[in-house]
């Protein structure tokens, strides 16, 4: 619930007092210092920067200022916001501070011309840090002319560049902790600044980065009417030229599919012909190859005695599935047997029996049985080695075995006959 707050005095005392009867929150706000829950004060950046610029650099006496804005009521928080300051001339700040009759209205003409709709919500003195000290001329300054819950009293040094703000509690001026600052266009204490000439030799003399930032993304917050037209119409093109690229992706995208999907099944036919070529090729190796086996092993024994002087332990038993087995020729000169000594003949036997074991170790024959393996996808012929084996050695045993010239083409689905 938001509550405007004000005295009966001051709306008796103040002609141009006229209290909005709506307030809204200002949205851009920097606090300064340590809130207070019990009353905070808001100064618009304008103020701030005008009573700073009116001290100045004059360090013989203090400059006086009367503070208008609206006291609200918000959650149990008073909140003084201050939204103009006028000049108050006729003051010797030397002596004893008196607003008498002749300054009140001057500055009642001063609301009434610039500051419409607010109220008096305390006063400014500025000054020297040494004239500040006098706490009694000031709080009796502050008691016959601002007192009161509502009201306060702004301070600045100008020789330390410090401000405070100070409320009357407990029949003394107490500082407050912290203060906030609010930006808004603030066009009256602009038009003020402007008539009394302050805005150049305060834009010379004060220089704080963040209020300027601020007060930029304001100025330029707000496009003018015919480029927010502008904006708008181009906002529109580019949404409708976005939404007609994306129905060109999305065709294509459903005709990429299309086309995608034709491939994968021609693929899928192609790889099925494979498999039935390559198990034709492979009955018709193994049915050219079963005579010499059987050759093979009435010449040079049974397979068990090849298996005893063999050193491969990594052959198979091979069943009546022929395999890539070729005969055994004989490489023995049957003349020179004839001619030499029996030295030569014992030498004869051992050359064969080598020949015969490596002959072994080509064809890989076991008695038993043939193993097949399916290749999967993603297989090479060094992993199906590694897999089955955990060694790559068996790779050139494999291509032997099935015919195959280059080791990087095996198909999906493709069976192979591994040792």
């Amino acid at each position: 619930m938001i509550e405007t707050i004000y005295s009966n005095e001051n709306k008796e005392s103040n002609p141009a007092n006229k209290v909005q009867s709506s307030f809204k929150m200002p949205k851009n706000v920097r606090q300064v210092g340590r809130s207070n829950a019990a009353k905070k004060v808001y100064v618009e950046d304008y103020v701030m920067t005008y009573i700073k610029q009116l001290a100045g650099g004059d360090y013989s006496k203090c400059k006086i200022a009367v503070l208008v804005g609206q006291c609200i009521k918000l959650d149990n928080c008073r909140n003084i916001f201050i939204s103009g300051a006028v000049e108050v001339n006729g003051i010797d700040s030397t002596n004893e501070i008196v607003f008498s009759n002749d300054i009140w209205s001057g500055i009642y003409e001063d609301i009434k011309k610039y500051f419409v709709e607010t109220e008096i919500v305390g006063w400014f003195i500025g000054g020297p840090g040494y004239l500040l000290e006098y706490e009694e001329k000031i709080l009796k300054a502050h008691v016959d002319n601002f007192a009161g819950q509502d009201k306060t009293l702004l301070t600045y040094d100008n020789m330390e560049k410090e401000e405070n703000f100070l409320n009357y509690e407990n029949n003394r001026l107490c500082k407050q902790e912290g203060y906030y600052i609010y930006y808004e266009k603030n066009e009256e204490m602009q038009t003020y600044m402007i008539d009394h000439k302050n805005v150049q030799s305060e834009e010379a003399n004060y220089d704080d980065r963040v209020s300027r930032e601020i007060r930029t993304v304001l100025q330029n917050k707000k496009l003018p009417e015919e480029e927010n037209k502008n904006f708008t119409r181009l906002m529109y093109a580019a949404g409708t030229l976005l939404a007609v690229i994306i129905l060109v992706v999305g065709a294509a995208m459903l005709d990429n599919y299309d086309q995608m999907k034709s491939m994968q099944e021609t693929l899928n036919y192609l790889s099925r012909n494979m498999e039935e070529v390559q198990s034709i090729f492979s009955e018709d190796k193994s049915s050219s190859t079963a005579a010499d086996v059987k050759a093979e092993n009435d010449k040079i024994g049974t397979v068990d005695e090849l298996d005893a002087n063999s050193d491969d332990g990594d052959s198979l038993n091979i069943e009546v599935v022929p395999g890539d087995v070729k005969p055994l020729e004989d490489t023995v000169d049957q003349d020179d047997n004839d001619n030499n000594d029996d030295n030569n003949s014992n030498s004869g036997e051992e050359l064969a029996q080598e020949e015969v074991k490596d002959q072994k170790e080509d064809v890989e024959v076991s008695k038993d049985e043939v193993k097949y393996y399916t290749v999967e996808s993603g297989d090479t012929l060094a992993g199906i080695s590694y897999k089955l084996y955990q060694t790559y050695t068996k790779v050139d045993k494999i291509m032997k075995l099935n015919n195959i010239k280059n080791q990087d083409v095996i198909l999906v689905g493709q069976r192979l006959i591994v040792p």
